[in-house]
């Protein structure tokens, strides 16, 4: 990761907030409240039928300083990116810098302070940090790349949309900046087969929607489509091959082929080395096994990998108390088994 540049001191930019909607009544107050700083708030409501709306008409009665634009549209036949699109064009022309959010994220607070401290003309996109807080109490974290200049971009594929710009992109780093994502968890899951079906038609050389697919049909229980999936990816030069094994090791797993699910892990681990959390993925597989002494070495040889990434490979539960908690619980399996730890 680049060093970030200290702030300077220029003309402020004007930001705005755009994104879109669905039956997001649980989530949509916790939004506005994160939001209201920017200068303009465009959502674009695509079909809902709960109570969201009337939470919107209420908090801009409450409001009424927020400058928050609401639009109703339709998208036939649904494209996350025709969606994307239409409120990124809703966005007031005159505005510098977009945020493109989901209902069930929210920015750091000061964000605002933040951003328009380290903004410098000329940049055309700014990576910062997501954090993704499930209802388990999980945690992920990984380098995101929602803020972008009003002009030249547009999202591209059905789902899993991809940020594209018209011409060479100047990007930023702010490792300080938070974007938090809270998934609600009784929201109905949606069958996204088909929308993935049709981007890896449009952009085959798009690894990470063969990846979203296989997982789709690992779900589904749909083994060797998922599997052929991972493969088509592997073949991509620029695919992420610790990953995808990661990803061929859950398939077999599923089918309870543990040979070739420990094979994909050690995959997995050869492309991943510098990584804890390849060898934490196996000790976990181990322990499930019942293979306590096996999956202490693992944990042991992750340990040695003391550099954090902070990633979509990355896992918090390989690092600090919760890894100290593993690293007791197998020792003490381990143990059990006759097998000196010490």
């Amino acid at each position: 990761m680049p060093a970030m540049n200290k702030p300077i001191t220029t003309k402020q930019p004007s930001i705005a907030v755009y994104g879109i909607y669905r039956n997001e009544q649980k989530s949509i107050e916790r939004f506005l409240d994160s939001v209201q700083p920017a200068d303009e708030i465009v959502l674009c409501d695509t079909g809902s039928d709960d109570n969201t709306n009337q939470i919107i008409s209420q908090y801009k009665e409450c409001h009424p300083q927020v400058n928050l634009q609401i639009y109703s549209i339709c998208v036939s036949p649904w494209r996350f990116d025709d969606a994307r699109n239409t409120a990124l064009s809703l966005v007031s022309p005159t505005i510098d810098l977009c945020l493109a959010l989901d209902i069930d994220e929210c920015l750091m607070n000061g964000w605002k302070t933040h951003l328009l401290s380290y903004w410098e003309p000329g940049y055309t996109k700014y990576y910062h940090k997501f954090k993704t807080i499930w209802s388990t109490g999980n945690l992920a974290e990984h380098w995101h790349e929602r803020i972008h200049a009003r002009a030249g971009y547009t999202w591209k594929l059905p789902i899993w949309e991809i940020l594209e710009y018209n011409g060479p992109e100047k990007i930023k780093w702010l490792p300080d900046f938070w974007v938090y994502h809270r998934p609600v968890a009784d929201k109905p899951r949606v069958n996204y087969l088909p929308l993935l079906e049709q981007a890896v038609k449009e952009r085959p050389a798009v690894w990470k929607s063969w990846c979203f697919l296989a997982n789709e049909y690992l779900t589904a229980g749909r083994y060797e489509e998922a599997r052929k999936a991972v493969d088509k990816a592997l073949d991509l030069e620029t695919s992420d091959k610790g990953y995808l094994y990661k990803m061929k090791y859950l398939i077999y797993k599923a089918q309870n082929q543990v040979n070739l699910a420990l094979i994909n892990l050690n995959n997995m681990i050869l492309h991943l080395s510098d990584r804890r959390e390849a060898y934490f993925e196996k000790a976990v597989y181990l322990h499930q096994l019942g293979r306590h002494h096996e999956a202490f070495i693992s944990l042991q040889e992750g340990k040695k990998i003391t550099a954090r990434i902070i990633d979509y490979h990355y896992n918090p539960a390989a690092w600090d108390n919760e890894f100290e908690h593993w690293e007791d619980q197998l020792g003490k399996l381990a143990g059990k088994e006759g097998v000196n730890i010490e």
